[in-house]
This record gives C-alpha cells, structure tokens and sequence, in this order.
C-alpha cells in the first residue's frame, strides 16, 4: 500500500457510531455474500472489536505511511439475493480487518447491485503503519514535578489540558524544541481511543506571529494533520476548529487542569 492514498470512518469525515454498527451486525444475519483473504504479510495481533479503523477510498490521502498485509474481497455468493447495502459490506471488510491486526482500510473498488449483480462487491487493502509515531516517556505525575519546578518561567500554554468534544482527551503540553520549527509538544495522558496510547504526540506547536498566539499542527483520530492557530493570551480555555469536509468541521475544546 502507498502513503498516496469510533467504529469505522471514511477517513476523519464519515464516521458511523458503535450502535449503527450494530444495527448493521444484525442486519447481515442470512446475508449470503462471501468474504476471501489473500494475504501478502503476516498478519499481526488481533485488534479488539470495536477498535477504530480508519477506511480510505481510493482518491483519499492516508496519513502516515503503511505496508500491505492482504486484500479482502466480498462478493457474491451462490444464494445472494439482491440489495443489502455498502455499511453492510465495509463491516465485513472492518471485521477482517480485526482479524489480522490491520491499521487502516483502504477500498479499492465497489461495484454496486445492477441487473447482472445482486449485491455489491468490494476489493479493500489492509495496511499496517510501516513508521514509528513520535511518542514522549512522560507519565502525568512526570509532567506534574516539571510544571512545579518551573512554575516560574513556564510559558502560558504549559500545562495539562483536558479537551472536550467528539473525542475528548487529556494532554500535556511542554516545552520542547527537538523538532526543528517546534517551541512545544502536546502529548497523551489519557482517551478513549484506543489507537492512541498514553505518551503519543497530540500536536506539535509553535509561536505565532502575534503575541499569546500559536500555531498547532493537530493529528486527528485517524492521525491527519490539520494547522490550526488559536490566540491563549492569559485564557484557561481554548478551542480548536478542525475542518473535516468542504461542510463539516470538528471542534475540541480545551481547558487548563487546575
């Protein structure tokens, strides 16, 4: 798989809830098209059900460089009876997604019911990350000792921050300047999702031109790179506006732990 490219989303902008997923589950029951693996790495830890897989199309950009592990294909059965739906279809793809510890799905090709066709048929690759994401040895109580010993010349937006929104989290905020163009580093301390664990970059940050402003380079769920610049001044509050589509935009907002 090339770089060029919860449950499960179209990338950071369709995204379906556990419940619709559900739904979806009992609705295949007696669905008789048939799912086939070809696999071209070996397959890695199971993930969970319910982790949250990313699903590219084919004009979509992955995020972050990956190695192909396999292709599924759903197709047709010899007792397929028309309809059924792409949800439907993706989840079988997602659950062997599942199976063979994947990180992301790519669709190929959808072929949808017609009058030579009963159901659809989809190809999808499975990717595993092939890069190491940044990650920083820090626990809370870590961040905690320094705040306190530098509580005096700490910079406004150093701290530890709990965000509000579709994906809340907690992060910490420090200074660091082993990226070059970097003043700070947001990291977890604490989500939901499990994609991402305690430590894991959240957003590299830099000054902005304008005093008490900065400039984030925020990674979304699914690890996509958005810029967003907020203005912190002496505020405890700040939230972020994150495009997902030409209409849609995702907020988080956070505010300073005590």
């Amino acid at each position: 798989m090339t770089q060029h490219a919860p449950i499960f989303c179209f990338g950071p902008t369709f995204r379906f809830s556990v419940a619709s997923l559900a739904c979806s589950m009992a609705l295949l029951t007696g669905c008789s098209t048939v799912v086939s693996y070809q696999s071209h790495l070996p397959a890695g830890p199971a993930k969970p059900v319910g982790y949250p897989i990313p699903v590219y199309t084919e004009k979509m950009t992955v995020p972050r460089p990956c190695e192909l592990i396999g292709t599924v294909t759903v197709a047709e059965g010899s007792l397929t009876m028309r309809g059924g739906s792409i949800e439907e279809e993706t989840r079988k793809i997602i659950e062997t997604a599942w199976e063979k510890g994947a990180d992301v799905v790519r669709i190929r090709s959808v072929e949808t019911p017609g009058f030579t066709r009963a159901d659809f048929r989809m190809v999808a690759d499975l990717g595993r990350y092939s890069d190491v994401w940044e990650t920083l040895p820090l626990s809370e109580q870590d961040l905690v000792n320094y705040l306190d010993a530098h509580r005096q010349t700490l910079d406004p937006i150093e701290g530890i921050w709990d965000g509000a929104g579709t994906n809340p989290n907690r992060i910490g905020i420090i200074r660091d300047r082993f990226k070059p163009g970097r003043d700070f580093v947001g990291f977890i301390l604490n989500t939901g999702n499990p994609a991402w664990h305690d430590g894991c970059k959240k957003m590299d940050i830099k000054r902005g031109v304008q005093p008490g402003s900065y400039v984030l380079d925020y990674y979304l769920e699914d690890f996509t790179k958005v810029e967003v610049t907020v203005i912190l001044g002496g505020k405890r509050v700040f939230t972020l506006s994150m495009p997902t589509s030409d209409e849609d935009a995702d907020f988080m907002t956070y505010s300073r732990s005590p």
